[in-house]
C-alpha cells in the first residue's frame, strides 16, 4: 500500500511538472506576436497582439513581459509598457499590468480584468509653429535689358567726335582730320534675374493646423534678400570712321582776293566692327516680404522597420503675395580714344578706353506686389513627439513686374529649396 501510494504520488508530481514545464515553453500558453502600426506622430494604436498572459489576457502593441525584453518592432521606449503574467497576492491570480516606460522599474498597478488590454491614446497635436529657410533660385525670365532700356540704346555719338586741324587759311591750306563712329549694331543682351540675384536667402515663418494624420494646411509670412550684383552688360559696336579735309586758300593777290577758298578735298578711311563704348552695370540688392498659404498632404511612413522615428513623403501647394522693393542700376560707361585707333598709339590691343561717367542711376521698377504660386514635395524626419525636421523642393511661379516707363517686365520661375523646422504646441 505504501509503495502504490508513493508511485500514486510520483507519478501525480511528474504530471504536475509536465503540465509547468509545457507551460514554460509556451505549449500551454499562447504564443507571442506584434503588430506595429507607425504614424507621422507616433500616436498609440487600437491594434492589439495576439499575446496571452497566463491565458488571461491579450498583450497591448507595446506591451511586453519582461524589463530585459527588446523593444517591440515599431514602439519607441516611451511608448513600452510592461505586463507582469505573474499571480500576486490577494488578486485571486490575475495577472497585473503597469504604464511604466521601457527601461524604468516597473511598479505594480491594480489588477486587470481578464481580457484586458489597455488602450494607448492618440498624442496627434492640432497646431505647430514651423521656421524656415528657403534658398530661390531662379531658372526663368528677364529682369533686365540694356539694349532697350538703358542708355546704351540712347548713345549719342556727337558727343564724342574727336579730331584737330592743322595749317591755316594765311598760309593757303588748312586740313581737318576728324574721328566719328557709323553705328552698326549694340551688344547688349538681356540680363536675368538668375545673373543679378543669384541666390536669394528667403526666411519665414508660420503655423500648420493639423487636420488629420495625413492633411494640413498653414499661413507663412517671409522675407528675401539679396545681394545686387555687377558687371559687364552692353557694348556699342560702330565703324570707325577718319575724315581727312583739305581746304586751298588764295594767297597771292594778283590770282584772287587773299584768303578766298579754292576748293575743299577729302579723304575717308574706315575701320569697320569697332566696340567704341563700353556699359557696365550695379544693381541695388533685392528685398521683398510675402505672405502665404496652403496645404499639405502626408503620405504613410517610408523605411518603418529599418528606421525608429518616421520619414514621411509629401507634397505641397501655396499661393500667395510679394512686394518688391524699388530696383535700380548704376551704369558707368567707358568710351573709346577714336584718335588712337588710327594713329595706331593704342596700349591695350583691344583699344584704350576713358571714363565718361560714374554710376548714372536708372530706375527699372517701381516698389509693387505681385501674385505667385508654388508645388512642393519633400520628407519629413519625426525627430522627437514635439518637433520635426523637413527638406523639400519645387517650382514657383511668380507674376511679372511693370518696368518704371510701363512697359511689363517678365514672369519669374523658380526653384525653391527648403529647410524646415516644427515644433508641436
Amino acid at each position: 500500500m505504501r509503495l502504490s501510494a508513493c508511485a500514486k504520488t510520483t507519478v501525480l508530481s511528474s504530471a504536475v511538472i509536465l503540465l509547468s514545464g509545457c507551460s514554460w515553453l509556451g505549449i500551454g500558453g499562447g504564443q507571442q506576436s506584434y503588430q506595429t502600426q507607425s504614424n507621422r506622430y507616433e500616436s498609440g494604436s487600437s491594434t492589439q497582439a495576439s499575446q496571452k498572459i497566463s491565458g488571461q489576457r491579450a498583450l497591448g502593441r507595446c506591451e511586453i513581459t519582461s524589463p530585459t525584453q527588446r523593444i517591440p518592432d515599431g514602439c519607441r521606449p516611451e511608448e513600452v509598457t510592461l505586463a507582469l503574467g505573474a499571480p500576486a497576492a490577494g488578486h485571486g491570480g490575475q495577472a497585473q499590468y503597469t504604464n511604466s516606460s521601457y527601461g524604468s522599474h516597473a511598479n505594480v498597478a491594480q489588477s486587470a480584468p481578464a481580457n484586458y488590454a489597455p488602450q494607448v491614446k492618440s498624442k496627434r497635436p492640432w497646431l505647430r509653429g514651423q521656421l524656415g529657410l528657403e534658398i530661390d533660385h531662379s531658372v526663368s525670365g528677364n529682369l533686365y535689358d540694356p539694349g532697350v532700356s538703358g542708355t546704351a540704346a540712347a548713345y549719342n555719338r556727337a558727343l564724342f567726335v574727336e579730331g584737330y586741324t592743322t595749317g591755316s587759311i594765311a598760309s593757303g591750306q588748312v586740313v581737318n582730320t576728324a574721328f566719328t563712329s557709323i553705328p552698326e549694331r549694340i551688344a547688349a543682351p538681356e540680363i536675368s534675374f538668375d545673373d543679378v540675384y543669384t541666390a536669394p536667402l528667403r526666411v519665414s515663418g508660420g503655423l500648420e493646423v493639423i487636420l488629420s494624420n495625413h492633411a494640413t494646411v498653414y499661413a507663412n509670412a517671409g522675407y528675401t534678400r539679396a545681394e545686387g550684383k555687377k558687371g559687364g552688360g552692353a557694348q556699342i559696336i560702330d565703324e570707325l570712321r577718319q575724315t581727312v579735309s583739305t581746304s586751298d586758300y588764295f594767297t597771292d593777290p594778283l590770282n584772287g582776293p587773299v584768303g578766298t577758298l579754292i576748293g575743299t578735298v577729302s579723304n575717308t578711311t574706315f575701320m569697320p566692327n569697332e566696340v567704341v563704348a563700353t556699359y557696365n552695370y550695379e544693381f541695388n540688392d533685392l528685398e521683398k516680404y510675402d505672405f502665404e498659404a496652403g496645404g499639405r498632404y502626408y503620405f504613410n511612413p517610408i523605411l518603418k522597420n529599418q528606421l525608429q522615428r518616421p520619414l514621411t513623403p509629401f507634397v505641397a501647394a501655396s499661393g500667395g503675395a510679394a512686394h518688391y522693393s524699388a530696383t535700380s542700376v548704376n551704369e558707368n560707361q567707358r568710351q573709346r580714344f577714336l584718335t588712337r585707333a588710327f594713329d595706331g598709339t593704342q596700349v591695350n590691343a583691344d583699344g584704350d578706353f576713358y571714363d565718361v561717367n560714374f554710376g548714372a542711376t536708372t530706375q527699372i521698377y517701381d516698389a509693387q506686389w505681385v501674385p505667385y504660386g508654388a508645388v512642393k514635395t519633400g520628407l519629413e524626419w519625426q525627430m522627437t513627439p514635439k518637433t520635426a525636421l523637413a527638406f523639400e523642393a519645387g517650382v514657383k511661379y511668380e507674376g511679372a513686374r511693370d518696368f518704371s516707363n510701363g512697359t511689363q517686365g517678365d514672369a519669374i520661375i523658380s526653384i525653391p529649396v527648403t529647410i524646415r523646422g516644427s515644433y508641436n504646441f
